[in-house]
């Protein structure tokens, strides 16, 4: 096969495309494995902010009650 004007053979550009595809590959994996991680971390973040702002209200409800009875 001639690729610039120099004969490769077909089984090399094969190899080579072969070796790229599985590093890209590890690649996206890698990623994928981080991302989860990352999912995972701002689900349990969600779940303090969450419980924050249940906390919060409470005690905006307590003191309001709380001035209601003064």
């Amino acid at each position: 096969m001639l690729v610039f004007g120099i004969d490769i053979p077909l089984v090399e550009i094969i190899l080579v495309f072969s070796i790229i595809m599985f590093i890209l590959l590890i690649e996206a994996i890698v990623v994928i494995v981080l991302l989860m991680g990352q999912i995972n971390k701002t689900k349990s973040l969600v779940g303090l902010v969450e419980r924050i702002s249940r906390t919060t209200l409470q005690i905006k409800e307590a003191e309001v009650q709380g001035v209601k009875r003064k």
